[in-house]
């Protein structure tokens, strides 16, 4: 990719895809094949609480269902590369990213994710479908630049808002301002189970 385009791209758009050049190859079999042996025990995610919740860090919570895993050696393993680490130091400006959280999602039939913010100090999100199914994440970039008050007043009574399509690409990864962007997934549609993989980058140095 040329040299600024990353930058470019996440400040114009809170978003930038990741070259496919910084993941290992076989990597992302590896992925596949280590989410599927951790799924069995994976933890249910599943927030009733109604409405958003505005937390002091900046994020808003609101009602999600599905299962999670923290991961273990393949994931551990993208998320601690030094290419993703330096993705994100160049897209969002800083002088070093470090992953401080990431994980599998396991999505059923049904299962969603009403609009929300991600952790304060996740400073960039990445994420990518493991499986072909999972289709196009909803969110509203206009948004990204509201306090968390006025994203909570706004959009307090829509948990799938009208917005923007943010496609989640299969077996590639997109880098987004999850932290200011309001973002949500919709009910499952079909019969098939989906995977997603996230990982969480911050600067520490500061």
């Amino acid at each position: 990719m040329v040299a600024g385009t990353l930058r470019r791209t996440w400040l114009a758009q809170g978003r930038a895809d990741v070259p496919a050049d910084a993941i290992e190859a076989g990597l992302w079999e590896e992925l596949a094949e280590e989410a599927e042996r951790l799924e069995p025990v994976a933890a249910v995610r599943h927030n009733q609480r109604p409405g958003l919740l505005a937390m002091r860090d900046g994020s808003i919570t609101s009602p999600q269902r599905c299962t999670v895993h923290p991961g273990a050696a393949a994931l551990r393993a993208l998320a601690q590369s030094k290419a993703l680490a330096d993705v994100a130091a160049e897209a969002t400006g800083a002088a070093k990213m470090t992953a401080i959280r990431f994980g599998y999602k396991f999505y059923k039939p049904g299962d969603f994710m009403h609009v929300h913010r991600d952790d304060g100090k996740c400073e960039l999100t990445m994420s990518a479908a493991l499986t072909p199914g999972l289709g196009s994440m909803g969110w509203l970039p206009n948004l990204r630049w509201l306090t968390t008050e006025e994203v909570v007043e706004r959009l307090a009574d829509t948990p799938y808002p009208d917005g923007d399509a943010f496609p989640v690409r299969y077996r590639a990864l997109t880098a987004f301002d999850g932290s200011r962007i309001p973002h949500w997934r919709a009910p499952l549609d079909g019969q098939s189970r989906e995977v997603l993989v996230t990982v969480c980058f911050t600067d520490l140095s500061v």
